[in-house]
């Protein structure tokens, strides 16, 4: 990567990280703009969603993940 590419880089990320808490800004407004039955809506949708998550897990994988790798190791 050149001099003048990481700087083109640099200057983009730069300009996303001074839009990102405007940007959030204007979609906190424009939602709370919306009428109640539509916000009430959209809330439901996100929450329905939510069984399409995977299961949380008590543990983080580790062993399971350890398990995997030694079993391939012996193969």
């Amino acid at each position: 990567m050149t001099a003048s590419e990481r700087e083109a880089t640099r200057r983009r990320l730069q300009i996303w990280q001074e839009a990102q808490p405007l940007l959030e800004e204007q979609r906190w407004r424009e939602l709370m703009a919306l009428p109640e039955e539509k916000q009430l809506k959209m809330a439901g949708t996100l929450l329905s969603q939510r069984g399409n998550l995977p299961a949380s897990r008590d543990t983080s994988g580790l062993l399971e993940q350890q398990a995997s790798f030694q079993r391939s190791r012996c193969r």
